[in-house]
């Protein structure tokens, strides 16, 4: 008997059209190698690029996936800006499901394949289809209806997206720090200070938590994540 597994699939939007297209690569490289350090035990197939834009990877679960999509997706924007002029921007695809060739070696994520790998597929290929005028970049497939689960996700992908460059910066340091706990002003002032080495007045935290809405938006992936996790964990093979 076997669990099902969360694959993950993402690619940069655009990027043939981006002037700084190699620097951008070694950011992306450079970021996927930090998360592949810092997050081992929550991998169970090594995050690794496969082309110049593209990277895949088994996680160990639902939040996971999500946590390293709004993770590594603030990181890259935030950092390829910051060094190139240019914000990149990732599409994913989630999978859920059977891997019908094992896991050779979990460095690199390279040989095998399934209906885990083959939904993730189909699901940022559907994202051409629908992105909602580009508000929505991430999508899920697990075999079933999940309409209701993409439903809930195009709304977290409007949060998200629609952050500007200080709100990026606020969410990526907060979900750096705490994940998707439940968080108060004094869990983003610590966030911040040590993200950015500088303090902030109360009214600046408070502001920053109202306009990011990352108390909502950190919730309701949490939710979300939880409700799957459940379903995946009743489906054993």
């Amino acid at each position: 008997m076997s669990q099902l597994k969360v694959a993950i699939i993402a690619d940069m939007i655009a990027s043939k059209k981006m002037k700084e297209r190699p620097a951008i690569q070694n950011v992306l490289a450079h970021i996927i190698n930090d998360i592949n350090d810092q997050y081992s035990s929550r991998l169970e197939s090594n995050l690794t690029i496969t082309l110049g834009d593209e990277f895949q990877g088994i996680v160990s679960d639902v939040e996971t996936a999500f946590y390293f999509v709004d993770l590594i997706s603030l990181r890259l924007q935030l950092l390829s800006l910051e060094e190139t002029g240019e914000e990149a921007t990732l599409r994913w695809g989630i999978g859920i499901g059977e891997l019908t060739t094992p896991i050779q070696d979990k460095r690199l994520s390279i040989g095998s394949d399934g209906p885990a790998y083959w939904h993730a597929r189909e699901a940022i290929e559907g994202i051409h289809g629908q992105n909602d005028y580009g508000q929505s970049n991430e999508r899920m497939i697990t075999g079933k209806d999940d309409s209701f689960y993409n439903s809930i996700i195009r709304l977290q992908n409007v949060i998200r997206n629609g952050w500007t460059t200080t709100q990026k910066e606020t969410a990526y340091y907060v979900l750096k720090t705490s994940g998707y706990k439940e968080i108060d002003n004094q869990a983003i002032r610590l966030a911040l200070n040590e993200g950015l080495s500088k303090s902030f007045s109360n009214q600046t935290i408070s502001k920053r938590l109202i306009s990011t809405n990352i108390k909502q938006y950190t919730q309701s992936r949490r939710l979300l994540a939880e409700r799957i996790e459940e379903w995946r964990h009743a489906h054993v093979n």
